[in-house]
């Protein structure tokens, strides 16, 4: 049994720690914030063993085996890298780091150090996923040649949303969800990436399209918002008919519509939250001697990072956090 801590104490990690104290497999073994009460608070009513009013002493403590880092982006960076110099295997909130060269430097630490480094992109770990590549290489609708992907809420009133210091803005923070679809769909290997957005008066995009084409052809059309809640599902379109996904980014569904046939539903009811699967796809890879998830490749965080990256140059947003 692996023993489990967690990195900061707000929302996210509360929905970690009610998760991994459901999981047999996981000792909920330390919580770490920077307000010493709140930690025990947090330990207290999660069942974690110990707490710690500073990260430094969660590091030092030589018995935690996994840190989740829920912190804001910005922090993501020099939380992770002092974890994996402390020898811990960590499991760090997306996106991992602002840009792809924090990225790199950090799985190139991780394997210096033999430590499992693993982004918490949670839709690439859901059971949907794989079900989805089953179904589109069988020919359910034919050739797939597009998806339309959206993801908006009102959420412009949180720091972490508003603030270039926090590394805020919709693509970070939720357009990195219809990325990682259309990824998932596609692949990595772009022939052509190109975006707009519309910014706040503090600089970072309050809501982005983003379209994307493919080497073999197929394209993508991606909204974000953090201003209004967006249709929030995404629609594959293929040359005999469409997949809808609702939800997409945690999604326990998906419908199938052949041309000219009736709708095939197919339903994947989560065992706990959802935040499960990371945990189990870390732990599978710590426990078998691997280097990274088989769910979250490095590869594939880099890629969107890249992504990411190229958009903001594209826009001119820069994050205080990188200079």
């Amino acid at each position: 049994m692996l023993n489990f801590a967690i990195l900061t104490a707000g929302n996210i990690a509360s929905k970690m720690a009610s998760t991994v104290q459901k999981m047999p497999s996981i000792n909920c073994y330390a919580i770490a914030a920077r307000n010493a009460q709140n930690a025990k608070t947090f330990a207290e009513t999660y069942g974690f063993e110990h707490w710690y009013g500073s990260y430094d002493a969660l590091f030092a403590d030589p018995n935690v085996d996994i840190v989740y880092i829920g912190s804001p982006h910005s922090h993501h960076y020099q939380q992770a890298k002092q974890a994996i110099l402390a020898k811990k295997h960590v499991l760090c909130e997306k996106p991992m780091t602002v840009n792809t060269a924090q990225a790199e430097e950090l799985f190139s630490l991780a394997k210096e150090n033999d430590v499992v480094l693993a982004e918490a992109t949670w839709t690439r770990y859901m059971p949907f996923v794989p079900a989805l590549k089953r179904l589109l290489q069988q020919d359910a609708i034919g050739k797939p040649l597009s998806v339309v992907c959206s993801f908006g809420f009102p959420v412009s009133d949180k720091a972490r949303m508003a603030s270039p210091e926090l590394a805020g803005g919709a693509l970070l923070d939720l357009g990195i969800y219809p990325l990682t679809m259309a990824s998932i769909l596609f692949g990595n290997e772009l022939k052509e990436l190109s975006g707009s957005c519309t910014k706040t008066q503090a600089g970072v995009d309050a809501f982005n399209k983003i379209h994307l084409t493919f080497l073999s052809g197929e394209t993508a059309e991606l909204d974000s918002n953090m201003l209004k809640e967006l249709k929030n599902n995404a629609v594959i379109y293929g040359e005999k008919g469409t997949i809808t996904i609702p939800s997409f980014w945690h999604a326990e569904q998906f419908i199938v519509q052949p041309n000219g046939a009736e709708p095939i539903e197919y339903n994947f009811p989560h065992q706990i939250s959802g935040y499960e699967y990371e945990v189990e796809s870390i732990c599978n890879a710590i426990q078998n001697g691997w280097s990274e998830c088989l769910e979250m490749p490095h590869k594939d965080t880099l890629c969107i990072l890249n992504w990411m990256d190229r958009l903001r140059q594209q826009w001119g947003i820069h994050f205080p956090c990188e200079n």
